[in-house]
C-alpha cells in the first residue's frame, strides 16, 4: 500500500517536473498555474492578498509574479488609493493558461469516469474524502516543524 501511494505521488510529480504548457508557449509549474488561477478568481487583488490566499510568503509571491509577468501572463498596476499597492490582473495569455488548466482537469476527470464507469461517483467521493484527510495530516506535519 505504501509503495503504491508513493508511486502515485512520484508519477504525478514527474508529469509536472518540466512544467506544462497550457496553450501559451510557456511551461508552467503547479505553483505558477495555481497562482494564475488565484488571480483569475479575484482579479485586481494585491500581492499581500495573493500571498494570503496561497498561504505562501510575500517573497515567494513576488518571485512568481516576476516570472509570470516576464512571460506576459499577468500585469501589475498601481492601486487607485495607495501608490504602494500593486494590483494583479491576467492578460489574455493568462486567461488562456487558466482555460488550458481547466481543460486538463476536465480531461483527467473524464478519463477517471470512463475508467471507473458506474462506480465513478462513489470512487470520487472516496478519493476526495481520503485526500482531504491526507491533506490535513500533511499540514499537521508542517506545523510540527516550526
Amino acid at each position: 500500500m505504501q509503495k503504491n501511494l508513493m508511486e502515485l505521488i512520484d508519477t504525478v510529480n514527474s508529469r509536472h517536473a518540466k512544467g506544462v504548457d497550457f496553450g501559451t508557449g510557456h511551461r508552467l509549474f503547479p505553483a505558477e498555474i495555481h497562482t494564475l488561477t488565484a488571480i483569475e478568481r479575484d482579479e485586481g487583488l494585491t500581492m499581500t492578498q495573493l500571498a494570503h490566499a496561497l498561504t505562501v510568503s510575500k517573497p515567494t509571491v513576488s518571485e512568481r509574479i516576476r516570472k509570470l509577468t516576464t512571460h506576459g501572463l499577468i500585469t501589475r498596476e498601481k492601486g487607485p488609493t495607495d501608490a504602494k499597492s500593486v494590483l494583479l490582473r491576467l492578460t489574455d495569455a493568462g486567461h488562456i493558461a487558466c482555460q488550458g488548466h481547466k481543460a486538463l482537469h476536465e480531461e483527467m476527470y473524464d478519463r477517471f469516469e470512463a475508467h471507473f464507469a458506474e462506480e465513478a461517483p462513489e470512487k470520487i467521493k472516496q478519493f476526495t474524502d481520503t485526500f482531504t484527510q491526507l491533506l490535513t495530516l500533511a499540514k499537521s506535519f508542517d506545523s510540527h516543524r516550526t
